[in-house]
C-alpha cells in the first residue's frame, strides 16, 4: 500500500475477554514502517522508528475490556523525494489470562483504521465509523521481511544515539567548541504499563569527562572519550520511574555527551527490555545544582539540550564500547 510522505493513520482493536476469562497482561511485539506509537486503553506505551527490528512491551491489561491503538506515520524514502511510498505496521500480542491460559490476537482486518484522529486512543471513543484496516499481506510480504529481535541488553548500542549538549554550541555542529567548564543533564523514563525496572545497562561516553548517577545513585565516571563505558547498574528497589543524571565537563575545545540505555522491565507475567538513547529529548542546566541528581529534583525548568549529531560524526567518530563494571 503506497502512502505519501509524513501522513499518519490511526489503528485501534478492541478487545473483550471470553467468557469465564479475566485478562491480567499482554506481551506486544510490534513494528512499524516507518514510525509507529503504541497505546494500550489510552496510556501511551511506546514508540519505534525502525521496520526492520521489533520491539516488545508487557502491559497489564484491564480484567474485561481493553483497547489497543496504534498511529503510523510514513516518511519520505529518500530525503527530498514526496513520491508515495510502502507504509503498514505489524503486531502480535499475546493476552494472558488469570488462570494461566494465554490467547494471541494479530494484525489482520479485524483492526480498525482511520486518518489520524485526536484522542483516538482512548478506551472510551467511538470507533462505529471506521473502516476494517487494510491487510497488505503475511510477514514477510515485499517489500518488507519478517522483523529482526525483540532485541535484549546485550544488544546495546549506542550506534543510533545522538551526541548532545548545551545551547553553548549550534544545532548539527559538532565540531564547534563550548566554554570549559561543567553542565548538569538529566532524562526521565516513565516505565508505562505497569512494569518495573530493578536493573539495566547503560552505555555512555562524554568529551572530556562525566559522572554518572541513576536514581540518585553514583553509578560511574569516565575522562578518557575515544572509549565509551558499558555500565550494568542495579536499583535500589523496582520502580517505574528512572532518572539519569549526568555532570559533564569540558576543558576545552568541543563538547559532548552520548549514551544508550536498556531496562529490564518486569510485570507479573513478562519481561522485556526497553531502550532510550540521548536525543532531544535530555534536559541540561549550564550550571550543577546540588541535589540535581536524585529523583525528586524539579528539573521543569530546565531546556532542552542541542543534538549535535548521530553516532560517528566528527570529531568523535565511531567510539568503540568497553566494559566499566
Amino acid at each position: 500500500m503506497l502512502v505519501p510522505p509524513f501522513v499518519t493513520a490511526d489503528f485501534r482493536r478492541d478487545f473483550t475477554s471470553p467468557a469465564g476469562k479475566t485478562a491480567v497482561s499482554s506481551q506486544i511485539i510490534i513494528a512499524g514502517d516507518n514510525n509507529y506509537t503504541l497505546f494500550v486503553n489510552g496510556e501511551y506505551i511506546g514508540y519505534g522508528n525502525d521496520w526492520t527490528i521489533s520491539q516488545q512491551y508487557c502491559v497489564r491489561l484491564n480484567p474485561t475490556s481493553n483497547v489497543f491503538a496504534v498511529a503510523v506515520e510514513n516518511e519520505e524514502y529518500n530525503p527530498g523525494n514526496t513520491t508515495p511510498n510502502p507504509a503498514a505496521f505489524i503486531a502480535a500480542i499475546q493476552i494472558n489470562y488469570s488462570d494461566g491460559t494465554s490467547g494471541t490476537i494479530v494484525t489482520d482486518s479485524q483492526w480498525l483504521g482511520n486518518v489520524a484522529t485526536p484522542g483516538f486512543q482512548s478506551i472510551r471513543y467511538n470507533d462505529a465509523g471506521w473502516k476494517n484496516a487494510f491487510v497488505a499481506g503475511p510477514v514477510n510480504t515485499s517489500p518488507w521481511q519478517t522483523p529482526a529481535g525483540p532485541n535484549d541488553a546485550s544488544s546495546l548500542s549506542i550506534a543510533g544515539s545522538y551526541w548532545v549538549w548545551t545551547n553553548e554550541v549550534p544545532p548539527n555542529k559538532p565540531t564547534s567548541s563550548a566554554p570549559i567548564g561543567s553542565r548538569a543533564f538529566r532524562k526521565t523514563i516513565d516505565v508505562a504499563g505497569g512494569s518495573t525496572v530493578r536493573t539495566g545497562t547503560i552505555i555512555i561516553d562524554a568529551d572530556n569527562a562525566y559522572d554518572l548517577y541513576i536514581n540518585g545513585n553514583y553509578i560511574g565516571s569516565g575522562s578518557n572519550w575515544p572509549t565509551a563505558q558499558r555500565w550494568k547498574f542495579t536499583l535500589d528497589y523496582p520502580t517505574d520511574d528512572i532518572v539519569f543524571a549526568v555532570n559533564a565537563t569540558n576543558t576545552g575545545g568541543e563538547a559532548g555527551i552520548i549514551a544508550a540505555i536498556a531496562l529490564d522491565a518486569v510485570d507479573c507475567s513478562c519481561s522485556t527490555t526497553l531502550f532510550d538513547i540521548t536525543d532531544g529529548s535530555w534536559k541540561y542546566d549550564l550550571k550543577v545544582p546540588p541535589g540535581f541528581q536524585q529523583p525528586g529534583y524539579n528539573d521543569a525548568s530546565w531546556p532542552n539540550v542541542v543534538v549535535e549529531g548521530l553516532y560517528g560524526v566528527p570529531p568523535w567518530g565511531q567510539v568503540p564500547t568497553q566494559n566499566a563494571n
